[in-house]
């Protein structure tokens, strides 16, 4: 292992240096292969520069066996005759030591690396000289392994200290990543590295030059990304496992093997074959997990080490391993693990498996995402009674993939997958056929088709489903009312949990739509709660999901995101086959951007949308595009925020109908904030009255708080008379708000500032005290101007825009561009008045920057400007602006 294995070890390494300053006779380092241990030692020795000089002395497994084996570059000159005295071996190697030493000053450091594998001669040298205090040990050896007794025996009588290496964590393993590939690594990559190397960081590195030589992890934008999976193991990690094979006994081997194939394998079909003593060593090697559950079952430690030895066991050894393993295959595929397992040795090697087990294990894999292993066990379903299901993984395999061509027909819904099958094919098929652009009167006409030649079904909630994709919700809304109707007077027994699930996540969309938010949340619990036995690899929960999320955002309930996973954490659901990873992502940024807080939001959404690209399931790709554009925007960063609306406004990114309109907006006003022209400003103010003509309050409510960001100040008892209504933090903040410049005096805004600000919207509190400054400005209470200018600063470093302390003369440069831009205006005589017409902006808002200008520059009037800032009337601001 290289350097790298040290991101992250620093505490480690900080760890050993000083337990050998202080003299510790021996230092034991244990872990498993490949953790790290030899680049601990190295990081070590540099750490102790020239307090020590250290001398390596390697284990071989080939000189185990022989004395004094691995001293021999040591013990040149030492006669033949006294090869076999210690007192001879210990004087020789001795003077050789200190004839290769450089320095004498420094203390003596022993490096014993792979110490279990020296013989008990040499550890009898090495122990005499720690314990004589003539040198100290540093010693690395794997866990489990046995060794010498005279280096056991320094550990029992205190002589020696421990530390035991463990693996990466996640954490870790992301910035290991990131060290090596030089920038940004996707979360859910540097999850899933982690989550297959289980941290081990050789084993990390493998797996991550692996799928880079298979073009799986690539970079986009400066971000690492898995944008496929590799379809087989590489040679690099076959060849590693093979190396680590070699050094068991054959035993060993082919107990490793059968758990392999057979895991999760029972301990007594391990130990009926192998004898327990194999078994506790193979634990003790950390090749093993330790067995689990009442009867123990054993796992291997790394499951990658389980596809590197599909490869490597012959096929006749194969055979025999499997009659082995065939007694205990219906507890195998009981489990998930199992299950895959049982299923890809059976498709590597040709043994016959139940169709339905295919098709099970099938319907896992696309949940987890490996989806090759997904396709083939599909593919090995041919029963005419089952081919509708396995056809139906394929579709969400090209679903995912954003093949929606490929995914339309393999996911069209057919009575054979039965009601949840319905719901769930027909949902990803609305959606598909959407992605496509297909006209609507065209899919309805099919759809109408499908319920005819099927006859009973959920075809009237699929048609529910219809309209929330193309966005009708006064019909989603009658007909979901005609719905609840039909099922109540039909008793509850005639709809399944996952019809009633559904219904329940409409009409989540509905409220949220209205405005209704907290009651979309518990809306949309409610459907989780009833689609908590998802069946159909967590089409129907996802659909759920994402309500609630869009209901939390919108209500400003922003901690509530972090409960949505929980929900795929127990079966039939999987917290790896968590499909909203992404969509959460974008969620979150989403809700900074609300709070104005536009570089964090910025840096979740920019990877995020490489993430989309990858798999967009929930259509939010546009609105990600749509949301980085404005925050690049807001930061002065036009060119990257004209990339950004390119994706956006690209013809092939399609948006959900739920959150369309939102990412319009968000789209406009980019536009504006990049070109803050009259022409873009009337672009957006149209936005803004479409939004508010129609009848959604949630779409309204956005467009309107966009407008103020715009720095416009006319709409704001709109504002109020639309947030009054409406549930949420959000929506109180935008009463807030409107009652305070509705009422205009400075202790409102004062107080609505000191509100926003404790609610979790600094910049909106901000926008409140600068105006409030402004009215202060001539007060003869300088004390409540200095407690309002205290809450802004506190607003600007919350935001992590906190300006320079302000100084006498401050030069022009310290200014933000905005108060350059009104100074530089002020200065040349226009007034505020005329300022504000000439930027768009309300004359609060100019009196606002002027008065935080004054202060930054020590002056109390527009007569001291100019030689405060040493400008010209004449200058780049009072033109008007390019970029």
């Amino acid at each position: 292992m290289s350097g790298l294995a040290f991101v992250g070890r620093a505490r480690e390494v900080a760890q050993c240096a000083a337990m050998l300053r202080d003299n510790v006779p021996a230092l034991l380092i244990l872990g498993e292969t490949g953790v790290g241990k030899s680049a601990l030692v190295a990081a070590v020795r540099a750490e102790l520069g020239d307090y020590a000089e250290t001398f390596e002395i390697h284990g071989s497994p080939s000189l185990q066996r022989v004395p004094y084996g691995v001293l021999a570059p040591f013990l040149g000159g030492l006669p033949t005759e006294k090869a076999g005295s210690r007192i001879a071996v210990l004087r020789t190697f001795w003077r050789r030591v200190e004839e290769l030493r450089t320095h004498s000053a420094g203390r003596l450091v022993l490096v014993i690396d792979d110490a279990h594998s020296i013989d008990t001669l040499t550890a009898e040298v090495v122990a005499e000289l720690v314990g004589a205090g003539w040198a100290q040990a540093l010693v690395t050896s794997p866990d489990g392994a046995l060794l010498p007794p005279p280096l056991m025996q320094l550990w029992i009588d205190g002589g020696a200290e421990r530390l035991d290496l463990e693996p990466f964590t996640a954490a870790e393993a992301a910035t290991f990543l990131e060290t090596a590939l030089g920038s940004r690594v996707l979360p859910s990559t540097a999850r899933r590295l982690w989550r297959d190397s289980q941290g081990n960081p050789m084993l990390l590195r493998c797996l991550m030059e692996e799928a880079q030589r298979a073009g799986a992890l690539v970079a986009r934008r400066g971000t690492w990304l898995l944008a496929s999976e590799p379809e087989r193991r590489s040679d690099g990690l076959v060849g590693l496992v093979r190396d680590q094979l070699q050094r068991l006994s054959a035993e060993e081997r082919e107990a490793l093997m059968l758990t392999a194939i057979a895991q999760p394998a029972p301990l007594s079909l391990i130990e009926g074959n192998f004898g327990g003593d194999v078994v506790r060593s193979l634990v003790m090697k950390r090749l093993v997990l330790p067995p689990e559950g009442p009867d123990g079952s054993l796992r291997l430690r790394h499951v990658v080490y389980g596809e590197a030895i599909f490869q490597l066991i012959p096929l006749i050894r194969s055979l025999k391993l499997q009659q082995l393993a065939a007694v205990h295959r219906a507890e195998q595929i009981s489990t998930a693990d199992g299950l895959l397992c049982a299923v890809s040795w059976a498709l590597g090697c040709g043994l016959a498996l139940e169709e339905t087990t295919f098709l099970r294990a099938a319907r896992l894999a696309a949940r987890l995402g490996e989806n090759s292993l997904a396709l083939r066990a599909a593919d090995a379903v041919t029963s005419p009674g089952l081919a509708a299901q396995a056809r139906f993984v394929r579709g969400l395999v090209a679903y995912t993939a954003n093949h929606y061509g490929e995914a339309v027909p393999l996911l069209e819904p057919s009575a054979d997958l039965g009601p949840e099958g319905v719901l769930a094919s027909g949902l990803l098929w609305l959606y598909s056929r959407d992605a496509l652009g297909h006209a609507h009167d065209d899919v309805a006409q099919d759809l109408e088709r499908l319920a005819q030649d099927a006859g009973q079904g959920p075809w009237d909630l699929l048609r529910l489903v219809f309209a929330s994709v193309r966005g009708d919700y006064v019909s989603l809304e009658v007909g979901l009312a005609a719905w609840r109707t039909a099922w109540r007077a039909g008793g509850a027994t005639e709809r399944t949990a996952a019809e009633r699930g559904v219904a329940a996540a409409l009409e989540a969309e509905v409220l949220a739509c209205r405005g209704l938010l907290l009651e979309a949340m518990a809306t949309a619990s409610q459907a989780l709660e009833l689609l908590s036995s998802d069946e159909t690899m967590g089409s129907l929960s996802e659909f759920a999901a994402v309500r609630f999320v869009y209901a939390a955002v919108s209500a400003g309930h922003w901690d509530a995101l972090e409960s949505v996973p929980s929900w795929f954490a127990t079966p039939p659901l999987h917290e790896d086959s968590f499909q909203l990873g992404a969509t959460l992502q974008c969620a979150r940024g989403l809700a900074l951007l609300r709070q104005g807080r536009f570089g964090p939001a910025l840096e979740l959404l920019e990877p995020t949308l490489e993430e989309l690209r990858i798999c967009d399931s929930q259509h939010v790709f546009r609105l990600c595009a749509a949301g980085a554009a404005y925050a690049a925007a807001r930061q002065g960063d036009w060119e990257q925020a004209s990339d950004f609306l390119e994706d956006a406004r690209g013809p092939h990114r399609v948006a959900a109908s739920m959150i369309r309109p939102i990412a319009e907006l968000f789209e406009v006003a980019a536009g504006c904030a990049i070109e803050a022209d009259t022409g873009s400003l009337a672009a957006l103010e149209s936005a803004v009255d479409a939004a508010s003509q129609g009848a959604r309050r949630d779409v309204c409510l956005q467009g309107l708080f966009l407008w103020f960001d715009a720095g416009r100040r006319d709409r704001l008892d709109e504002l109020l008379s639309v947030a009054w209504p409406m549930e949420g933090q959000w929506a109180e903040a935008g009463v807030l708000l409107g009652a305070a410049f509705d009422e205009g005096g400075a202790d409102s805004l004062r107080a609505a500032g000191d509100a926003l600000r404790s609610a979790g919207f600094p910049r909106l509190a901000r926008e409140c005290y600068a105006d409030a400054l402004a009215q202060l400005e001539n007060t003869p209470s300088r004390a409540e101007a200095r407690a309002v200018w205290e809450g802004q600063r506190a607003c600007d470093a919350e935001l992590g825009e906190t300006a320079a302390v302000p100084q006498p003369a401050a030069p022009v440069g310290e200014l933000t561009r905005r108060e350059r831009q009104i100074v530089a205006l002020a200065i040349s005589g226009l007034s505020d008045r005329e300022i504000a017409d000439r930027l768009t902006v309300s004359v609060r808002t100019v009196e606002g920057h002027l008065y935080r200008a004054y202060s930054k520059l020590g002056v109390s009037s527009r007569e001291q400007l100019s030689s405060a800032v040493g400008l010209a009337p004449e200058n780049e601001y009072t033109s008007p602006q390019s970029k």
